[in-house]
């Protein structure tokens, strides 16, 4: 084995407990044979196990979850009943008449059995007429009682003109009346005499509201 390097040797893997170590001393004048728990010193005792730590602090408390999603809208209530029908609307008619030039009759009617508000309005050039009612008229053969008025503006020439006003209506305010006039058989037609001086047809307009 002379001249053999150590790197050549082959590895012991044994127990060395007792194995000897050459080494030389100090002066490098003797070689010497040495225990390796000598030059080494033998392996101590294993300690004893630690002691357990103590438990660490509780972790801090996670964030608020994030808020759920809105409800869907509940159903439509059912609808309410519906309400009460209004009373009905008075009754009334319009019109008017072309009135020709001189004097003439005009009139309209009425169905009997009823309260009414009449009246009959001309407006032209310098001239006015103006009439208006309030009457019943129960029959076609008995007088009208109500009250009337007619008013025919005279300055500015008079081309327009009342000549005549409904003669059947009678009535005298706070009393009871008991006349019987001889009226026809047609009391619920009421006929206006109406003069025009002009030389051409104007408009009169007339109209009557049932009341009752």
């Amino acid at each position: 084995m002379a001249n053999t390097k150590i790197s050549a040797l082959p590895l012991y893997t044994g127990d060395t407990t007792g194995a000897y170590l050459v080494m030389d001393n100090s002066g490098l004048t003797e070689t010497f044979k040495v225990l390796k728990e000598t030059l080494i010193g033998s392996s101590g005792t294993s300690g004893t196990s630690g002691t357990d730590g103590s438990s660490g602090t509780s972790g801090s408390s996670g964030s608020s979850g994030t808020s759920g999603s809105s409800g869907s809208s509940g159903t439509s209530g059912s609808s309410g009943s519906s309400g009460t029908s209004g009373i009905s609307g008075l009754s009334g008619n319009t019109g008017s008449w072309t009135v020709t030039p001189g004097t003439n009759n005009y009139s309209f009617t009425v169905d009997i059995s009823n309260t009414y508000n009449l009246w009959v309005l001309g407006k032209i050039p310098n001239g006015i007429i103006v009439y208006n009612a309030t009457v019943s008229v129960s029959n076609t053969n008995v007088p009208v009682i109500g009250v009337q008025y007619a008013w025919n503006y005279t300055g500015g020439g008079s081309p327009i003109l009342f000549t005549t006003i409904p003669a059947q209506i009678i009535g005298t305010a706070g009393a009871i009346s008991t006349d019987s006039p001889p009226v026809g058989t047609s009391t619920n037609t009421f006929v206006f005499g109406i003069q025009n001086n002009t030389v051409s047809g104007v408009t009169v307009n007339y109209g009557y509201l049932k009341i009752s």
